[in-house]
This record gives C-alpha cells, sequence and structure tokens, in this order.
C-alpha cells in the first residue's frame, strides 16, 4: 500500500492506491471460492485471516505482484 501512496504522490498516478486495492480484492476473492468457504461471516473471518497470514510469510512474492500491479 505504501508503494501506492508513493506513486500516487511522485508520479501523478491517480489510479495507483485504486488499482491496488482492486488488485488485493480480487486475490481476496478468488482465495476464498478456491476455499469453498461458506457465507457465514465468522468462516469467512477466518478465512480471511488465513489468507493474510499466508500472505505475510510470501512477503517477496508480495512485493512482485504490487510492484507489477502500480
Amino acid at each position: 500500500m505504501g508503494e501506492a501512496v508513493q506513486e500516487f504522490v511522485d508520479k501523478e498516478e491517480k489510479d495507483a492506491i485504486e488499482e491496488l486495492v482492486k488488485f488485493q480484492l480480487e486475490k481476496t476473492q478468488r482465495f476464498l471460492k478456491e476455499r469453498r468457504t461458506d457465507a457465514v461471516e465468522e468462516k469467512i473471518d477466518e478465512e480471511v485471516r488465513k489468507f493474510r497470514e499466508s500472505r505475510k510469510k510470501n512477503t517477496e512474492e508480495e512485493d512482485k505482484e504490487v510492484h507489477e500491479v502500480i
């Protein structure tokens, strides 16, 4: 997110933040669909937490993907 804000400020890339948020939302939705999560709020919250933890473990991969988006 920090990189998207920096792009927005430095290069006046007005869509950088919006693109990053859209990318992250789509990625999270794909993860939930693949896990076939029930549409129960508690289950969704739990799966999103798992997704965040898995992304934290793969910070280099995450940084590369974010860089490609912005």
